[in-house]
């Protein structure tokens, strides 16, 4: 006897003409139907006969089949008989609808052709005026060091234990510096492109990074914006509310910190810079630059003895609010704490 049962991957949404879109992300099919149909999808929730299906909606079995067969050959529901029942069940359990999108965006995905970008390419830096600026002082030159990259590789580890020295801002000038400037910008007829110290898909360069000042001395306390053009920080808020609220979330998440760290970084994207030429596949290029950043990040605080450790969770509400962003358009995706390593 035949069943049939609703994939457990599917998205339900409503189109711009009102029309109910299924979409199996795991099989990447998509399908309109009508509320009628939505109604018998919503039904099979377990594996269910065309007979019961016929009797709980009063439907003619011959309309019903055809559209049943139908459904089954987009993968929008699953087709089986008792022998071989539920034969994904133990992927359902380990798989998110959600997360199986994201990962099998990456396999759909690609370049819009150049025919179907919208408008020009976004601007790849930021300009952010602020309460007051202030330029970092000269990067010094890590090339000096002693240290091997292959030293610094077998060295590098997350560290949260923070010492009696605070940061200094010479010290956060070379980190910012050496992992996160802009090194040149380049002209193309794709539009401008920039070139920094780490790896981004397409050079497209969504991030971007906000100093919290927690101990350094010679800035002001607050949330800065890191101008990487420029190397300089421009003072955003001064609201302490905001940034006490921020530590306390990095203490909950990292909980072996003994301290609030000298500063934190929040990284921000800014989407549409990736977004304008990949199709599906923009969200998992950001966050695989994010971690060609944090890994940056580690390399020049491990060459220059400090303490790194970035944590996965965000807090988009509260960046949002207190950045004043509008986080369909840029919004907050990673967090790095940064300090001066406390001595055994």
């Amino acid at each position: 006897m035949v069943y049939y049962k609703r994939s457990p991957f599917l998205f339900t949404s409503w189109n711009e003409n009102d029309k109910i879109t299924l979409f199996n992300y795991n099989e990447y099919t998509k399908v309109l139907v009508s509320k009628e149909v939505m109604k018998i999808v919503d039904a099979l929730s377990k594996w269910t006969t065309i007979q019961e299906i016929c009797d709980n909606f009063q439907i003619d079995k011959k309309a019903i089949t055809s559209t049943l067969e139908q459904l089954s050959k987009l993968q929008i529901i699953d087709k089986n008989n008792q022998a071989n029942m539920d034969p994904l069940v133990k992927y359902t359990k380990l798989w998110d609808p959600i997360d199986l999108a994201m990962q099998r965006q990456r396999s759909y995905g690609g370049s819009y052709p150049m025919s179907e970008r919208v408008g020009n390419s976004p601007d790849p830096i930021k300009y952010m005026e602020g309460i007051s600026s202030v330029k970092l002082p000269v990067a010094k030159n890590t090339s000096q060091n002693s240290d091997s990259l292959l030293d610094i590789l077998e060295a590098r580890k997350s560290n949260r234990r923070y010492g009696n020295r605070y940061l200094t801002l010479n010290e956060l000038s070379n980190f910012l510096y050496h992992s996160a400037r802009i090194k040149k910008i380049v002209k193309s007829k794709k539009g401008t492109l920039t070139r920094r110290p780490y790896p981004s898909g397409g050079a497209r360069y969504a991030l971007e990074v906000y100093v919290v000042n927690n101990r350094i001395r010679d800035i002001k306390k607050g949330i800065h914006f890191y101008d990487p053009l420029n190397h300089r920080l421009n003072l955003i808020s001064e609201n302490n509310t905001y940034r006490r609220k921020f530590n306390n979330f990095t203490r909950d998440v990292s909980t072996a910190v003994n301290r609030d760290p000298d500063v934190v970084l929040i990284v921000t994207a800014v989407f549409a810079r990736t977004m304008w030429k990949y199709d599906k596949l923009s969200l998992s290029l950001m966050l695989t630059d994010l971690g060609c950043l944090y890994q940056t990040m580690y390399l020049v605080a491990t060459q220059m003895k400090l303490a790194p450790c970035p944590i996965g969770k965000t807090q988009e509400q509260m960046v949002k609010n207190w950045l004043n962003l509008n986080w369909f358009e840029e919004s907050h995706i990673g967090t790095f704490l940064l300090g001066v390593p406390e001595t055994k």
